[in-house]
């Protein structure tokens, strides 16, 4: 009886130990762990477990990142911020983001500005969609993560770590952020804007543009 016992036991070990060297050896294996490698690198900055924006180094459409944002990538951290005419959470939003950036004002339809947010630019790429070109228009479709057009939208791009390489990548928010008042929102925004640029200094020196 304890012959047998030890015989299927040691089966068993055998058949276990066959099937970790296929698992290791096969390209799944290989692609599921590079990818907990790069969900790894992006959480090295200690993001809090409530924080629901997350990072993504696809944009929406598979599209490749335009040049408006692979260009400014290589001296800052670029932050969106998408609205229309007729919106009454643009208009509470706004205020926010204006000062959060210094500006006296935000209420042309294209604004560009920067700010340094400790020790590293920041550029604001203020867009109403309204009065926007249609390579504008197509930069708020490749990160329209929830597909739905909606206004106020807030992209930060910065630099991430991804199976060996830089490369861009963003978070997106929309609204108050599903916060209950613009104030609020306005720490998320700050959280994001923080967020992306402690990846960008732990990844610039690797970006190769």
């Amino acid at each position: 009886m304890k012959r047998e016992v030890f015989v299927a036991f040691a089966i068993l070990i055998i058949s276990l130990s066959a099937l970790s060297y296929i698992l290791i050896s096969t390209p799944v294996y290989n692609d599921v762990k590079d990818k907990i490698v790069s969900v790894l690198c992006l959480s090295c900055i200690k993001m809090e477990p409530r924080t629901v924006l997350k990072f993504r180094f696809e944009t929406v459409n598979g599209g490749a990142f335009p040049d408006l944002i692979l260009e400014n990538l290589t001296e800052s951290v670029i932050f969106l911020h998408f609205r229309i005419d007729v919106c009454p959470a643009c208009n509470e939003m706004d205020p926010i983001v204006r000062d959060m950036f210094g500006l006296e004002s935000i209420d042309e339809p294209y604004i560009v500005a920067s700010k340094n947010f400790s020790g590293v630019e920041v550029k604001l790429i203020h867009i109403n969609l309204d009065h926007a070109d249609s390579e504008l228009k197509k930069l708020y479709k490749l990160f329209d993560v929830a597909g739905e057009n909606g206004v106020p939208m807030f992209t930060v791009v910065t630099l991430g770590y991804d199976r060996g390489i830089v490369k861009p990548c963003y978070a997106t928010g929309y609204g108050f952020l599903g916060k209950s008042s613009p104030s609020a929102a306005g720490k998320v925004i700050m959280k994001m804007i923080n967020d992306a640029v402690e990846l960008y200094k732990r990844n610039r020196e690797g970006y190769g543009g």
